[in-house]
Order: structure tokens, then C-alpha cells, then sequence
């Protein structure tokens, strides 16, 4: 029987993305405002400048902002799951693609257990790396290497994957990190 499940989590924005946000903002309208201000200054030739430089920061600042919303989409078919990144609705990649099968280890994630881990990478595809709910896969790809995947999949993942991963690394894991979902 095939498996395919799609599954979407929006990234929490941290305390510094926050302040990147209110950062752009008051420096758009900064430069807006300055740009009206000094029209007199800069003569008649260069006045129709001013508002393009002053909209030019505002659109700048909109677009900064809102590609800092981020989402994350997990889809797994038949034990292979692609991990892609949404930047504002408008522009997708493809972060990384990893087969269950090959998994070394599974389980729910604490960041402790792997801090002092050498892994070549570490991907964190999930709403906070602190969030309860992560989960955790390391694995070999073939050109990143010995790789940390960190995603918060709901129990319809979790169950698509169970049958894929082997029983070695953690296939038969439990759901107790699972926030509840009424």
C-alpha cells in the first residue's frame, strides 16, 4: 500500500526576528520621511528622486519582512521524506530529502542529548528547535553527509513513518513528546 501524507508547521518568530522587524519598519519610515524632508536640498533636478528612494525603502522593508515568515512542509512518500521551506508564501526549496529506511536514529528530540554531537549538518525544519513535539533523524545523505534532521510532524507522519524506519534506530518510538492536539 503506498503512503503519502503532507503536513505543514509555520516557524515561531524568535525575539531577534521580532526586532529585525521593527528594525525595517522604523528605518523605512525614517528614510521615507528624510527622503520628503530634503527635496528643497537637492534641487530641481534631482527632486523626483526623493520619492522613489522613500518607496523604494518602504516596499524594501515590506519585502524583508515578510520573508521572514516562514513555513515548513514535510512530505513523505512511501518511507521517503522531502523537507521543503516556504519563504512567505512566494518562493519554495527544497531543503533536504531523507529515506526512513536509512535512518541510524529516531526518536523525540532534546537538544541537550545532541549538543555535543559531531554531525557535518544539521538541519532544523521545525516550528522552535525548543518546541515540545520535535522529533529527531540522523542519517547519511549522500552529499551532506552524517546529517541531524530536527521537524514537528503530527501523528499521521509519525504513523506513515513508523513501518520505514528500522526497528534499530527507533522505529517502534513512542509518542509521549507529542503536544495534545484537541
Amino acid at each position: 500500500m503506498d503512503v503519502f501524507i503532507e503536513y505543514m508547521v509555520k516557524k515561531q518568530n524568535t525575539g531577534k526576528d521580532i526586532l529585525l522587524k521593527i528594525f525595517y519598519a522604523v528605518a523605512s519610515v525614517v528614510i521615507l520621511v528624510g527622503s520628503f524632508l530634503f527635496i528643497p536640498l537637492l534641487g530641481q533636478m534631482f527632486s523626483m528622486f526623493a520619492p522613489l528612494i522613500g518607496f523604494g525603502a518602504v516596499f524594501g522593508a515590506w519585502y524583508l519582512i515578510t520573508s521572514m515568515n516562514v513555513e515548513y512542509e514535510y512530505i513523505l512518500t512511501n518511507g521517503e521524506m522531502d523537507v521543503d521551506k516556504i519563504v512567505a508564501r512566494r518562493r519554495r526549496k527544497r531543503l533536504i530529502t531523507a529515506n526512513a529506511r536509512k535512518f541510524e536514529a529516531f526518536g523525540p528530540f532534546n537538544a541537550q542529548e545532541h549538543a555535543g554531537k559531531d554531525y557535518n549538518n544539521r538541519v532544523y525544519a521545525c516550528v522552535s528547535p525548543d518546541a515540545p513535539g520535535n522529533y529527531y533523524a540522523v542519517f547519511n545523505h549522500a552529499t551532506l553527509g552524517k546529517t541531524l534532521l530536527v521537524f514537528t510532524p503530527n501523528d499521521r507522519v509519525l504513523e506513515g513513518m513508523r513501518s520505514f524506519i528500522p526497528r534499530q534506530a527507533g522505529g517502534s518510538a513512542v509518542y509521549g513528546n507529542r503536544p495534545r492536539q484537541d
